[in-house]
């Protein structure tokens, strides 16, 4: 087993988020644990607490990462001048992204923290400001509603999503419809978009 002096505190802290992103993205949240992760980077479970508060600590870096690279999937979705159009876009960015790391999406929502633990203003805000992305496609539909309306929408959207996801993970989509999960996210963005347009002012 290794020893602790094989690696700056930097290095380890590295190390230690790098793996526990891999065991949870090959094995899932369930199967994760501070016996397994200290198991594959060669260190003692009690060396982890000395640069992690807690195996809290460690899985919000990991789910940090998952939504900066969700950020980036939208950030990288096919541009377009309509916003309805781009809601579209980012809901396949969404779907292309989740399909690639489905076990670190699903930590975001199933890992249960400690009754005592806080989430941190910072993971807070990484939510919102996807969010925030999709309320400005609604914002530019209806530049006349209130920006709260718009951000609304873009909470809706962004809950649908991942609760359509969530079913077809947990194979049970297939219980309430036998359709395609990429024709159901368009057509609830497509419901969402027409709700948002009528809306009174």
């Amino acid at each position: 087993m290794a020893r602790r002096a094989d690696h700056s505190k930097e290095e380890l802290a590295s190390l230690v988020v790098n793996t526990a992103e891999e065991l949870i993205a090959e094995e899932g949240i369930d199967a994760f644990s501070a016996r397994s992760l200290s198991r594959a980077i060669g260190y003692t479970a009690g060396t982890l607490y000395h640069h992690f508060k807690d195996l809290d600590d460690i899985v919000t870096q990991v789910n940090t990462r998952t939504l900066v690279g969700l950020a980036r999937a939208f950030a990288d979705a096919t541009p377009s001048s309509d916003p309805r159009q781009m809601l579209h876009n980012y809901a396949d960015a969404f779907l292309g992204y989740i399909a690639l790391k489905r076990n670190l999406w699903n930590a975001l929502f199933e890992f249960r923290r400690k009754p005592d633990q806080l989430v941190p203003p910072w993971y807070i805000e990484a939510i919102a400001s996807l969010i925030r992305i999709i309320a400005q496609c609604f914002q530019d539909i209806r530049p006349d509603l209130d920006d709260k309306v718009a951000r609304q929408s873009g909470q809706l959207v962004f809950a649908s999503i991942h609760s359509v996801v969530s079913l077809d993970s947990s194979g049970r989509l297939n219980l309430i419809m036998d359709r395609d999960i990429g024709k159901v996210v368009h057509e609830l963005v497509d419901m969402h978009i027409l709700a948002y347009a009528h809306r009174a002012k």
